[in-house]
């Protein structure tokens, strides 16, 4: 007799698939997609999603900067290239660290302006715009660099659902009427955690309020005339800002609670955190014997996909060396280029590693990352502690948040040296707390009734399923923004009470005059006797 053997997530699918249904033909909706951020770990999320959403019987078409590897026969890739958007972008990466908070929010801006003009201005967006027989049920887009494309909401007059490939920030709960108290949500783009100082909750306020008005007063008017430039139909376009509160209907966050801090959520969002981690797969032979012959142990070090190790200042580089080359662990470093000058006997260099299974392999005992989310994720679901180098975006707040768990080390970019380099290894690999709250928090982070990647298909589907649930939709959605905030109520308490102190006190100030009068009138009567 045959016996057939299944993984873990073969399993975990099958239940899921029994709860859930499998789609018939009937139930296959036809999607449009959106991820146009140049990014390897922005196409490592959206391939995870949007393969699945295939594996489903769905229709995909997807515009973005890279087709699928793997071709589907239900996945059309619309391709596009962004010509403006790198000339904008330019420059070494590591600049960026200096960067301020306005001068990071302006560059931000300016990176949407050229993207979109660069997609919408593409013959074969050209061809959707103007179309005339499309139908979608769905639109799928990034919820970063994106908001130029609500116009195809309008137009196919279909629900959004857009995937936040972070942690969001608040103005994104904006549009699903999600509260996000300053006082103890850290926006995701500030260094910040959730026990803030008096300093650091007014900054925290402030900076949400810079980016809100930024955006909306700034940013998303400069986007409505690249609309209405490159969709040039002949009726007029609502406006953006009006788009964002009336079609999105789900917003899926690339986090967790148990990784990131405790926070209030409507049904509108759902939290996704790590749906791109599988279990981990067979190593090649050459870096699975070589992990394995590590008998002190693995230093694992890259830099991400954006952010190159052979882009990085001489300095830093030889400062990285030297402290390597004095510990007894070997260490693996995503290297882009074919030779690392000085490089030391006990380091080994790869341009491509698949990072997600290193991490599973137990001789591997620190990560030393530039804080990226998708990096981070990995490294917590292997237990795996971390040294942070953190250089811009979301990177510090999530080294930040490694740090207050206990997971991490925080190694600033400009306070790089042999000397802080050898103190944040031997911190890690010598203080056994790092491991140990590591191991606790991968836990903690597994611990979930479905997988990441279950819980943003099935939600996925329920919008489709009720036509864009709007049952969900917040009724915070319909308020001004002083109703919001009770502005209103607060000022017509404060008219109120004021009037009731008003009138004590001119009724006391009357009862004080006709005492005193009355005092008065008898003292002279007496003084008349």
């Amino acid at each position: 007799m045959t016996r057939y053997v299944y993984s873990a997530e073969q399993l975990t699918w099958v239940a899921a698939l029994l709860l859930f249904g499998v789609p018939n033909v009937a139930d296959a909706a036809n999607i449009l997609a959106f991820f146009p951020a140049p990014s390897h770990s922005h196409m490592t999320l959206k391939s995870t999603l949007l393969r699945e959403l295939t594996v489903r019987g769905h229709q995909l078409n997807v515009v973005s900067t890279a087709p699928e590897k793997t071709p589907l026969a239900n996945y059309t890739d619309i391709v596009v290239s962004l010509p403006s958007f790198a000339k904008i972008v330019g420059g070494n990466p590591y600049n960026l660290e200096d960067n301020t908070l306005f001068e990071t929010a302006i560059q931000t801006w300016h990176l949407g302006c050229g993207l979109c003009a660069d997609v919408l201005s593409d013959t074969k967006v050209q061809e959707l715009i103007h179309s005339k027989d499309l139908h979608f049920d769905l639109i799928i887009m990034e919820a970063f660099f994106s908001d130029c494309f609500l116009q195809f909401a309008y137009k196919f007059k279909a629900p959004v659902v857009k995937f936040c490939t972070f942690g969001g920030t608040h103005w994104m709960g904006d549009w699903v009427g999600n509260p996000s108290p300053p006082s103890y949500v850290p926006d995701a783009m500030l260094n910040l955690g959730d026990r803030m100082s008096f300093w650091e909750r007014a900054f925290n306020l402030l900076g949400g309020t810079f980016f809100r008005l930024g955006r909306q007063l700034y940013y998303l008017p400069r986007l409505d005339a690249v609309v209405r430039n490159l969709f040039n139909v002949s009726e007029p376009l609502p406006r953006l800002v009006e788009l964002e509160a009336t079609t999105t209907t789900l917003v899926l966050l690339n986090s967790h609670f148990s990784i990131s801090y405790p926070r209030p959520l409507t049904p509108s969002i759902v939290e996704v955190g790590g749906l791109h981690v599988r279990p981990p797969r067979q190593l090649p032979q050459d870096l699975q014997k070589y992990l394995d012959e590590a008998s002190h142990g693995v230093v694992y070090f890259s830099m991400g996909s954006i952010l190159k190790s052979s882009d990085l200042p001489d300095v830093k580089r030889q400062a990285l060396l030297k402290a390597f080359a004095k510990i007894k662990q070997k260490v693996l470093w995503k290297w882009e280029t074919e030779s690392l000058p000085g490089q030391p006997d006990n380091v080994r260099l790869g341009q491509w590693l698949p990072q997600s299974d290193i991490l599973a392999h137990p001789n591997v005992l620190l990560f030393v990352t530039h804080g990226g989310l998708l990096s981070s994720q990995e490294a917590i679901t292997r237990g795996i502690p971390i040294v942070g180098i953190p250089i811009f975006g979301d990177q510090k707040h999530n080294v930040a948040r490694a740090v207050s768990f206990g997971i991490g080390i925080r190694l600033d970019f400009n306070n790089i040296s042999e000397h802080s380099v050898s103190w944040a290894l031997r911190e890690g690999l010598e203080n056994p707390k790092y491991l140990k709250n590591a191991r606790r928090l991968s836990r903690l982070f597994q611990d979930q009734p479905l997988t990441p990647l279950q819980q943003a298909v099935y939600w996925t589907e329920y919008v489709m399923r009720h036509k864009g649930a709007p049952h969900m939709r917040s009724a915070a959605l319909d308020l001004t923004w002083y109703q919001y905030m009770l502005l209103d109520v607060i000022a017509v308490l404060c008219l109120v009470i004021s009037s009731v102190l008003f009138v004590t006190f001119l009724l006391l100030k009357t009862m004080i005059n006709q005492i005193s009068k009355f005092r008065t009138t008898k003292h002279l009567s007496k003084k008349n006797k």
